[in-house]
């Protein structure tokens, strides 16, 4: 299969060699070693920042120059100036995935028959977006309408398409709305990824772990709070924050920062910036004790398939589709978003409960054991083998 695939994180290209964040990379590299040849319809990076990381290996890659990206209203507009480039190309690709949410979705349609294109959805742009409306924010309010706009028009394209989701809770809003939906998990596990150990939390201090993007909406002030709570009352815990911010001057981390002051909790607080998908992000997994993440809406995250897979036990928001996948006090301990007072005792029963502890870390390892990359990605080139319009 000669396959095109697009999204709007951007590739950076150096020296010959193309560039993308870590858990793209992985992704793309892994598409590629199933087909014949892989056209990246993708926009270049020409910033300074350092998220496009990770090298891509496949030699079947051919990247499709679209040019840097601009704002998400302009490609929304102006969607022909874009996509009109590169007409001749994507007429060579037998399907093209699409992964959504993306401003450019709805409109691949005028540049390509609808039997070649395929969505792969993996969240949802009103997904926790209500706080946009607030009032005297005119910014974000205009923000929040163009999303609705947005919405609306691939919505429509979709009740045209087939689709593929990451999650249950993704299937069962689409089951009805799409011509076929079909259920692939979004994972960077590689078979060289997993970590086994029996146990954590046996010294002290021990030690927390956050991973992924530094938004407050992941809930990171709550854990905080929680953090200054669990000191107070004795515990010997590090909080140790991995990750990014989509502002290159990080004003959130700054937020954290002062509030971990604020808190007299900056000793105990630890920011490590991003690190690499695989060993370098696969070493604070293995010297850490429980993997957290409070976020307040979520899809699911792959942060949680990778905490599992190196043995930490997990404690995460009951929200999105992560209690589609993961049984309380079997996989995991669920708790309640935005609440304090749940991530505190939850850290507490993890660290007097050993024979919990030791469940959760047995059960979530086999749990992650069918969720590798080589895996999922395999039945996603067989899923798009078997789509058809007939």
């Amino acid at each position: 299969m000669k396959l095109g695939f697009y999204y709007h994180i951007p590739v950076k290209q150096q020296g010959g060699d193309l560039y993308l964040p870590g858990y793209l990379a992985v992704f793309v590299d892994a598409l590629a070693a199933e087909v014949e040849v892989l056209f990246l319809f993708l926009h270049e990076d020409l910033s300074k920042n350092d998220h496009a990381d990770t090298l891509l290996l496949s030699p079947n890659i051919r990247w499709m120059n679209l040019g840097g990206k601009t704002p998400a209203w302009h490609r929304e507009l102006f969607h022909f100036k874009t996509l009109g480039k590169v007409r001749k190309q994507l007429q060579q690709c037998d399907k093209l995935l699409v992964r959504a949410p993306t401003p450019l979705a709805p409109h691949f349609h005028c540049y390509l028959k609808r039997r070649k294109i395929v969505f792969m959805i993996v969240g949802d742009y009103l997904s926790g977006a209500e706080y946009l409306k607030r009032p005297n924010n005119l910014r974000n309010r205009l923000i929040y309408y163009y999303l609705r706009i947005n919405d609306f028009l691939f919505q429509s394209e979709i009740k045209k398409s087939h689709i593929i989701v990451n999650s249950l809770q993704l299937k069962e809003k689409y089951q009805l709305k799409a011509k076929s939906v079909s259920l692939i998990k979004t994972t960077t596990l590689r078979n060289s990824d997993f970590f086994e150990r029996e146990d954590t939390c046996i010294a002290e201090p021990v030690r927390l772990l956050y991973t992924g993007r530094i938004d407050p909406a992941k809930g990171l002030f709550e854990l905080l709070n929680a953090t200054h709570t669990l000191l107070q009352s004795g515990r010997k815990i590090d909080i140790h924050i991995v990750g990014w911010e989509e502002n290159p001057a990080k004003p959130i981390e700054h937020q954290l920062i002062e509030k971990s002051k604020e808190l007299q909790i900056s000793d105990r607080v630890f920011f490590h910036g991003k690190k690499k998908v695989g060993p370098e992000l696969n070493a604070l997994y293995r010297t850490s004790d429980i993997y957290i993440i409070p976020s307040y809406h979520e899809g699911f995250p792959r942060a949680i398939w990778e905490a599992m897979a190196n043995s930490l036990p997990v404690i995460a928001t009951a929200v999105g589709s992560i209690p589609y996948y993961i049984e309380d006090k079997k996989h995991a301990l669920l708790i309640p978003p935005k609440d304090v007072g749940a991530i505190v005792d939850a850290v507490q029963v993890l660290i007097e409960d050993v024979k919990l502890r030791r469940g959760l870390i047995k059960n979530a390892f086999e749990l992650t054991k069918n969720n590798t990359i080589e895996i999922q990605t395999a039945s996603l080139v067989q899923v798009l083998n078997t789509l058809s319009y007939v």
